[in-house]
């Protein structure tokens, strides 16, 4: 009988942590209407002026629950870091400093030109970026996101996200650029 009921709390607190993991604040209905929409909305979504915080929820709401972020930290011949969306925000965090200290700066990152290729359910975006402090046009970095998409339930999810920034992959070509 101990056992069972052992069992079946284990069972009951499983369930409860795996219902946590994947829980999401609903989307706003036109972050996640096209693709191009779904990539507008992660970049609004880590922009933030001074003194004010990322919108993690907005966030969280546009990534599958399995979904990867994969950014090439190391620039060539390096390893990829593999991260989950709440990887990537304390990722973040851990580099940004917090709301009111006197280093904040905020942070904008912007889409300058995108390539769309849908069929189905699924689409890519190539977006390329553009990174500054907020309400600064001097430009810290720009770069690739390569955005995997899929259409389910609905609405678009990020599947996946892997980018590049030009400081050593070199310069972006032309046709990637507005």
């Amino acid at each position: 009988m101990i056992r069972t009921l052992l069992s079946a709390g284990i069972l009951v607190a499983a369930f409860t942590v795996a219902g946590t993991a994947v829980a999401q604040v609903a989307p706003r209905a036109s972050d996640v209407e096209s693709p191009e929409a779904i990539v507008l909305a992660a970049y609004a979504s880590i922009a933030r002026e001074p003194g004010q915080p990322f919108d993690w929820d907005r966030f969280r709401s546009l990534f599958l629950p399995d979904a990867r972020l994969i950014p090439n930290t190391e620039q060539r011949q390096g390893s990829f870091d593999v991260l989950t969306a709440d990887g990537f925000i304390e990722w973040i965090q851990a580099h940004t400093p917090p709301p009111g200290d006197a280093n904040d700066r905020g942070f904008q990152e912007e889409q300058v030109s995108a390539e769309v290729v849908r069929y189905g359910d699924v689409a890519h975006v190539f977006s390329t970026y553009q990174k500054h402090f907020w309400g600064s046009d001097e430009i810290l970095g720009r770069g690739i996101n390569s955005f995997q998409l899929v259409h389910n339930d609905g609405r678009w999810w990020i599947a996946g996200i892997a980018w590049d920034e030009e400081n050593a992959a070199g310069p972006i070509p032309a046709e990637y650029l507005p």
